[in-house]
């Protein structure tokens, strides 16, 4: 599965790794710091199409159909962004079960029965209770091996060694395919979560 490095490596992402390491939060341990860097990363990864969207959504409204109405464009215009960021936050952990944010701290996903490399759905069912992101921080404090969606889907937290950032676009690369089964359920969660906020701007 190739990944334009571009993608994973824009201004915004390089800008991240500068500083992912040194984080000034002394308070917090290393499981919360590689929590708080990998949410920071998928948003970087996906600001450039953010801020495309901005800018096309500003045409819209001002240049081609300046007489809709404001909010429906903007839903609709900024609703692929957050569909992608939301499957980037839910699949960030498939290549070899370290995210980003892991590879920064040395830490990787296993089962929690065989120690082995979590599976690519492992690695997404424990990210589908990013909504409850206050009480997995409380898990992490508690447990640092073992938030929520790590229950969910018997995976563990260790410790190994740090990486540098190419590794995870080499191990991207080296995935042969995405199951789609991992697809499939993770575009049911996307329209779950996204359907749950849209309710909630009503």
């Amino acid at each position: 599965m190739r990944i334009p490095r571009k993608l994973i490596l824009n201004f915004f992402t390089k800008s991240y790794l500068k500083q992912a390491d040194s984080f000034p939060m002394t308070i917090l341990n290393s499981r919360m710091k590689s929590m708080i860097s990998d949410l920071w990363f998928c948003m970087a990864i996906i600001m450039p199409f953010f801020l495309l969207f901005m800018i096309l959504f500003f045409l819209i409204q001002t240049f081609i159909y300046p007489e809709i109405e404001y909010f429906p464009t903007y839903l609709s215009v900024m609703l692929l962004p957050w569909l992608v960021l939301l499957f980037i936050i839910l699949n960030k952990d498939i290549a070899s079960g370290m995210s980003a944010g892991k590879r920064t701290f040395g830490f990787k996903i296993v089962d929690i029965q065989t120690k082995k490399e979590a599976s690519q759905l492992q690695c997404m069912l424990r990210n589908v209770t990013m909504m409850l992101w206050p009480l997995e921080v409380l898990m992490i404090i508690i447990n640092p091996k073992r938030r929520i969606g790590d229950f969910i889907a018997k995976t563990e937290v260790v410790e190994t060694e740090i990486c540098v950032i190419d590794t995870l676009i080499q191990d991207l690369d080296s995935i042969d395919k995405i199951s789609p089964r991992l697809i499939l359920i993770s575009l049911f969660i996307i329209v779950g979560l996204t359907s749950i906020s849209f309710i909630g701007t009503i």
